[in-house]
């Protein structure tokens, strides 16, 4: 059994106890699972590293809610916990031997997936629309018009979920930085603060790793080059880490202008995991007060109404946010001049 496998076996009976413990009195959510296609797991095959690296990211948000629900009237605990045993275990450990499936979510945060299992389902729903995009963008046998075809096929699937699906609509930055608890969070926890921006920073930017040339090998020096940026940012934590929430429009150009609508839909969603962060964080708000506060949050970033921006103002924010304080553009070494 490797380390983290034993690491996480006794949070999984946690799981199970709390399960049947609190079963008559939880939210229930059905589950939904990947479209069916033939590009399924493409990205799995041809970019294992990275692949496993999105396996460890799962562990982050999940057992940064955990800690901050368990740590709940002590904040200096949570804040020593979070940024220091969780941080240095994800940093040293997890991420340098990552896992090769993806991690069972309500085994490493059961009092979160407990708590809010309505946030663990939209979190799950719009992870599979990821991962399902970068299968599209990774399968070779698939040209422009094809890769076209099926990520309108795969944001129709994803919005027939309104219940789970964020708003396609780009959000203003006053729902992540304008609210009475809000930047709680990354003020008391830079590094894993940090670590999560760093972590959105390489999901999007593999994108355009993907977008910038139909090269197989230039794909692959792409990805690598992506990777190996990466790390670069989390060494001497946090001084190269980003800091200010990384924006699709920012640091995958390719990707936002291609897929504007998947582009926003993430971008929303990492609004949300911060908010959500500084709601478990916040001492404004109460114990039990902070499910229905993080409800209102979900409500808040699936609608087509609450604090709407256009996408040119969108696209302007992100470049006036300043793409270095994100992590950098995508580094594309391989680029088609023709595009993809």
């Amino acid at each position: 059994m490797g380390f983290w496998q034993s690491r996480f076996r006794k949070v999984a009976a946690v799981l199970l106890t709390a399960t049947a413990a609190g079963c008559g009195s939880v939210a229930r959510v059905p589950e939904q699972t990947y479209l069916g296609a033939s590009y399924n797991w493409a990205f799995r095959a041809r970019y294992p590293r990275s692949d496993r690296l999105f396996n460890a990211f799962d562990y982050g948000h999940a057992v940064l809610y955990e800690r901050l629900l368990r740590a709940e009237g002590r904040p200096d605990e949570a804040r020593r916990s979070i940024e220091g045993r969780e941080f240095e275990f994800i940093t040293t450990q997890l991420l340098v031997h990552p896992p090769a499936l993806p991690l069972e979510e309500h085994a490493v945060g059961p009092t979160y997936t407990t708590l809010v299992p309505e946030l663990y389902a939209v979190f799950d729903w719009t992870h599979m629309l990821h991962r399902q995009l970068y299968d599209v963008l990774a399968d070779e046998r698939l040209d422009s018009a094809a890769q076209d075809s099926r990520v309108a096929r795969l944001l129709r699937y994803y919005a027939s979920r309104p219940d789970l699906a964020l708003s396609r609509m780009p959000k203003s930055m006053e729902l992540m930085e304008g609210a009475p608890y809000s930047l709680v969070f990354r003020r008391q926890n830079p590094k894993f603060n940090g670590l999560l921006w760093s972590y959105h920073w390489y999901q999007m930017v593999l994108y355009d790793a993907l977008l910038a040339t139909n090269d197989p090998a230039g794909r692959h020096r792409n990805v690598e080059a992506a990777t190996a940026h990466f790390w670069s940012l989390l060494a001497d934590a946090p001084s190269k880490m980003p800091t200010v929430m990384p924006m699709a429009a920012a640091v995958s150009p390719r990707f936002s202008d291609r897929y504007p609508e998947a582009a926003i839909i993430f971008d929303n969603l990492h609004s949300l995991h911060d908010v959500v962060a500084d709601i478990l964080a916040s001492p404004l708000i109460a114990a039990g007060d902070k499910r229905s506060a993080i409800l209102r949050a979900i409500r808040t970033f699936q609608d087509s109404t609450t604090q709407i921006i256009s996408r040119d103002e969108w696209r302007s924010m992100a470049r006036e946010m300043g793409v270095e304080k994100m992590g950098g553009a995508a580094p594309t070494p391989a680029v088609t001049s023709h595009g993809n």
